[in-house]
């Protein structure tokens, strides 16, 4: 179970070890689909604009996600 004090600690552990993305943007956390991610900051500027299925695997090679905490720990937090 993660208290809000923990789960403020841990997102500042995330940015602090991994405060870029590959392209040079910094990293923001972000919620998406239930859970707490670290994210690359251009594409949470594109929010939820639907990009095509080659703009998306381009992301997916060129800027960072990773998990800080998935949805079911964050459900029994």
């Amino acid at each position: 179970m993660y208290d809000r004090t923990t789960i403020l600690h841990l997102v500042d552990d995330a940015q602090r070890n991994d405060p870029c993305c590959a392209c040079g943007a910094h990293m923001i956390p972000v919620d998406r689909d239930g859970g707490l991610w670290l994210e690359c900051a251009t594409l949470r500027a594109r929010g939820d604009e639907p990009v095509s299925l080659i703009r998306s695997l381009v992301d997916r090679l060129r800027h960072e996600r990773h998990v800080i905490l998935d949805r079911e720990e964050l459900l029994a937090a």
